[in-house]
């Protein structure tokens, strides 16, 4: 009977015990995936040049705290409370085993104490090492080109081996002290356990308590010192969950600041009438604006040129038209109306952006041009007939048909892509730019920054050709340019110094302007000589 109960018990031990942490790693899941549904609509509306680190921690944050949910140091929280229940049964044996009970859970809670003091700092240390690592190894990814041109290899190996040997160094003070602290718990526990089985066999000595109580007391102390012991030996753990936690709550407090800001009323398609009203850019408040006191109005269907030397600001405006980048202070309106009160879909109807570093994902150049992320099914032929006007008002239908698979080409860094030229990813960008999708029509806004900077004297003429051919379809276009032949095809210009404007207006008073001031340079030139 004995050996039929210690069966039975080990086997509802057993499954309690799986279930339970079945159950766990179940709510650990489903938590994660509600933490992603409800963050992603806002790592999607974060600004672009803070998008790619603040979606990458926020991952990094739901790993770490699926982990420390579905994982054991959870499970001995939940335990915890056991610890006072055995501590009850073990004074009940005996008042001075109980006593010594309690003092080994309170010594076990002081060293619990200690790790948390000892490793706050360094897991700090070592999560910081290990975000400029991963920076670090971005930055040699992006510049791999550069650095192979220039030999620069061995140079930038060495330095990036110093920053993970550091991090490497980090990250192993933080599990040195961490396996330190957990091997003194196991220590503690095994000595506090003995010293209950010295006193139990004082005790049955004195004829105080029997054999059993013995025996019972140790084991009973083990079970109620085990939940700190993992607390302990899982510390680490619950600090990266904790920090994880905090950044967590201040993404949903931004959602909740954001989604206050999200338009509800759905406005009419634009015209293309673009204003500026004090707008300035700023980065942070101890760096000078990028932009400051920019205001304009273009008319619908203008073509703006905008001039400026390197560093003036003009990359900063095409973000700041296209919607990319908020600015700090000021408004920019199309058709009378804030960009901030046109949903992301409708803005993104309404304009069309060709940044200076052109971009195409993984997908078919059809693909690319509409404007669809790895979409699930095959494209409409509404679409298609969309894709291949956008190339053909782009100049770039002869090109992508002479492409092994035409418009079926795969693109982007996937198996088998195909590798385009500067040239022609600029061309096809182009298209995506003023690609019409189906039942919003052509974009109203059109923003190009350097579009002719890869091209040739055939892409340059494909290019004039569509701004001409946008003009006259009464679109809006600033285009980001030094090229003369561009600047002839402007309405109006625009011309910027240190971010401000220098001057603004039709391109022949611009012009006359430009004419001006050069002879004025020109005549103090020869005084001074």
């Amino acid at each position: 009977m004995l050996l039929a109960a210690a069966v039975l018990s080990l086997a509802a031990w057993w499954i309690v015990d799986t279930s339970r942490v079945r159950w766990h790693a179940a709510r650990a899941a489903e938590m994660e995936a509600q933490l992603a549904h409800d963050l992603v609509p806002l790592m999607l509306h974060l600004p672009a040049l803070q998008a790619g680190a603040a979606i990458q921690q926020l991952w990094r944050d739901m790993a770490a705290l699926r982990k420390f949910t579905g994982g054991p140091a959870l499970l001995a929280v939940i335990d915890l409370p056991w610890c006072l229940v055995y501590l009850l049964v073990i004074a009940a044996f005996h008042p001075l085993l109980g006593a010594v009970a309690l003092c080994g859970v309170l010594m076990l809670v002081g060293l619990a104490w200690l790790t948390e003091w000892r490793l706050r700092a360094t897991v700090a240390s070592a999560e910081d090492s290990q975000l400029q690592a991963q920076r670090s190894s971005g930055e040699i990814a992006a510049f791999a080109e550069v650095l192979q041109a220039h030999g620069q290899q061995d140079q930038m190996g060495a330095a990036w081996l110093a920053i993970r040997d550091r991090a490497a160094g980090a990250q192993l003070a933080a599990d040195l002290q961490g396996h330190s602290l957990k091997g003194w718990g196991k220590l503690l526990r095994q000595v506090l356990q003995l010293g209950v089985l010295a006193i139990g066999a004082w005790l049955v000595l004195q004829g105080h308590a029997t054999g059993g109580v013995m025996i019972a007391g140790s084991i009973l102390l083990g079970k109620a010192l085990m939940p700190i012991e993992v607390l302990i030996g899982g510390w680490k753990q619950q600090l990266e969950a904790r920090k994880a936690l905090l950044r967590l709550r201040h993404a949903f407090a931004s959602k909740a600041d954001v989604g206050r800001l999200w338009p509800e009323t759905v406005l009419p398609p634009a015209k293309g009438e673009l204003r500026l009203v004090d707008v300035g850019v700023a980065l942070s408040p101890d760096r000078g604006a990028i932009l400051h006191g920019l205001s304009l109005t273009l008319p619908a269907g203008a073509l703006l040129a905008v001039l400026g030397h390197s560093g003036s600001g003009k990359s900063t405006l095409a973000r700041v038209l296209a919607g990319v980048q908020v600015p700090t202070h000021g408004e920019v309106s199309l058709d009378g109306a804030a960009l901030r009160q046109y949903s992301a879909r409708a803005r993104g109807w309404a304009t069309g952006y060709l940044p200076q570093d052109v971009q195409l994902h993984d997908g078919s150049v059809a693909h690319n041009i509409a404007r669809l992320w790895q979409p699930t099914e095959a494209l409409t032929n509404e679409q298609s007939d969309a894709v291949v006007e956008a190339a053909q008002r782009a100049g770039a239908h002869a090109l992508i048909t002479a492409l092994p698979r035409g418009y079926d080409t795969l693109l982007g860094s996937a198996p088998g892509a195909q590798l385009l030229s500067g040239g022609q990813r600029q061309r096809i960008a182009l298209a995506r730019a003023i690609y019409a999708t189906p039942g919003a029509g052509v974009p109203r806004l059109v923003v190009l920054d350097e579009p002719d900077s890869h091209l040739d004297a055939d892409g340059e003429e494909a290019l004039a050709r569509c701004l001409h051919d946008l003009r006259e379809r009464g679109c809006t276009v600033v285009v980001i340019t030094h090229r003369p032949h561009l600047i002839a095809s402007a309405s109006h210009v625009l011309v910027l110094v240190q971010g401000a404007v220098e001057q603004f207006g039709p391109r022949e008073q611009v012009r006359q302007w430009m004419v001006r001031r050069n002879r004025a340079m020109l005549a103090r030139q020869e005084s001074r000589a």
